[in-house]
């Protein structure tokens, strides 16, 4: 009587190599599991548009038919309404999120401490971070693209809430640079996708 034994792996060979798993840039899931998620229909266009191959692997008719196999009829159906249900919630929040960006205001402030000296403020930007990135980041970028000094402070008319001073008036050039999303607004959503609008940038002379 003979028995078949497994020969050993080599040395350096991986007898359970690791799978490569690819994930989803809408959901963030592996593609295999974007129906647990909320947006299946944008990650189906998704993975369609970058790769047909997995995406008719994964949701060709025959792939489809598969599945279904091993769900009863009402399960598919609960599972279809559940990721219907979770689309729709997903797409109302982003809605109303889109909604509150585009109506937050963005107020540069004119500070004159002395005949002389004047320190422009920036508050609102906390309401776009993310994508922008920390205030700090932001007054460094600021501090040298206008070659001066720019500090993170809380505001005093808004407790809790950190707005960016910069030495001298360049109010202005920061007007300019939020329209335009130049650095460091670069990351700042644009108009089209519920960022920053142009009425929402107010202008606010104060005399200390």
């Amino acid at each position: 009587m003979s028995v078949d034994v497994m020969a050993p792996a080599a040395a350096g060979e991986d007898r359970f190599p690791a799978r490569e798993l690819r994930y989803c840039e809408i959901c963030t899931f592996p593609y295999e599991y974007c129906e647990y998620g909320s947006s299946l229909s944008r990650c189906k266009a998704n993975l369609e548009a970058k790769d047909p191959a997995l995406f008719a692997k994964l949701y060709s008719d025959e792939a489809l038919e598969d599945k279904l196999k091993s769900l009863t009829t009402e399960q598919a159906e609960s599972l279809e309404r559940e990721s219907a249900k979770k689309e729709r919630k997903a797409q109302a929040k982003a809605e109303k999120e889109r909604a509150q960006l585009a109506a937050s205001k963005v107020v540069l402030s004119r500070v004159s401490r002395t005949k002389r000296k004047v320190i422009t403020s920036i508050h609102g930007l906390h309401q776009f971070s993310p994508p922008l990135p920390a205030l700090k980041v932001i007054a460094k970028g600021l501090s040298s693209r206008f070659a001066t000094g720019a500090s993170v402070t809380q505001s005093t008319q808004h407790p809790g809430v950190d707005e960016i001073h910069i030495q001298g008036d360049v109010v202005d050039d920061l007007k300019t640079m939020l329209i335009q999303r130049a650095k460091p607004f670069d990351t700042m959503p644009s108009e089209a996708d519920g960022g920053l609008v142009e009425k929402n940038i107010v202008i606010d002379d104060k005399v200390k």
